[in-house]
């Protein structure tokens, strides 16, 4: 009896992970479902039910039965779970359905240990080489690295906490699980991730031009990579115009101004807006754009950061 409760109360874990996980990913659904970033969020989809599936098998099932199949699986199903940032690096028109072979591709090499061991080396432990395992540490922290300058900079810390903490025996430098069912805990972690991007609060501000708002969400949904793309590709052209203003992480400015109260001519934020909407149309739909449009378009309004 004492052994089917502990099985019980270690199943506890996966199964809020997962019914927890899947509820906050279906209601972000609508946040991504007119950008590129759908890729990104089925691919989390998957490496939650994965992962949470394993460790509640890890939890059911006695130890013998799952004698070589756990780490294989376990494993398996982490590395999944550093798919979904790969696929917002690729999440660009129209490269971006072609760049999941390049998330799949990536995810086989960091797996392939674990299919070796469970088809080739059944019952011994799983290996990971050196390359691997500074590959590893490598694309862990590429989420915070992506999203530390923007709202989900906590989401970002978080989740990678929890893929390293699970993946630890693997990584270079550790080689070794730093706690007692590394796996259920980093799962919980990163499930905690999740809920903190949802729960991240919105500090309000005054916008005093309409680029701002289409500008904030943008970077704060794909991070830095694609936001410094898109800001160099502004502010080049602005410099080319002879244009007196800049984008900048926090907005659109004059240069050497930073009163985000200062109205821009309006000649120029026209051709600046109309310039920073064809190029976010490589990454969202124009209902995404539109929505993010004041109806008044020459008064100042207080939009969420």
């Amino acid at each position: 009896m004492t052994i089917v409760t502990a099985r019980l109360t270690a199943a506890v874990v996966p199964v809020v992970a997962l019914a927890l996980g899947t509820s906050l990913l279906v209601y972000g659904r609508r946040a991504v479902s007119q950008t590129t970033l759908v890729g990104a969020w089925w691919w989390a989809l998957a490496a939650l039910v994965g992962w949470s599936g394993v460790e509640l098998y890890a939890a059911l099932m006695p130890l013998s039965a799952a004698e070589g199949r756990l780490a294989p699986a376990r494993l398996t199903a982490i590395t999944l779970s550093l798919c979904p940032v790969v696929a917002v690096l690729g999440a660009k028109r129209p490269q971006h359905t072609a760049w999941q072979f390049v998330a799949v591709t990536l995810w086989g090499i960091l797996a392939l240990p674990a299919a070796e061991a469970f088809f080739l080396h059944r019952g011994q432990q799983v290996e990971v080489g050196d390359a691997r395992a500074w590959l590893l540490w490598i694309v862990i922290l590429l989420g915070p690295i992506n999203y530390v300058p923007t709202r989900q900079a906590a989401a970002s810390l978080a989740v990678a906490a929890g893929q390293a903490l699970a993946l630890s025996p693997y990584l270079a430098l550790i080689h070794r699980a730093l706690v007692p069912r590394a796996e259920a805990i980093g799962l919980a972690i990163c499930v905690l991730g999740l809920a903190t991007a949802w729960l991240s609060p919105r500090s309000a501000q005054q916008w005093a031009n309409t680029c701002d708002r289409m500008w904030l969400d943008f970077r704060n949904a794909f991070g830095l990579f694609w936001g410094l793309r898109i800001q160099e590709r502004v502010n080049a052209a602005a410099e080319q115009n002879g244009w007196n203003v800049e984008l900048r992480w926090n907005g659109l400015r004059h240069k050497g101004d930073a009163d985000a109260r200062r109205e821009i001519d309006p000649a120029i934020e026209s051709e600046l807006r109309s310039m920073l909407k064809g190029l976010l149309r490589r990454f969202v739909s124009s209902e995404w754009i539109a929505g993010r449009m004041p109806v008044d378009s020459g008064k100042a309004a207080e939009i969420k950061d």
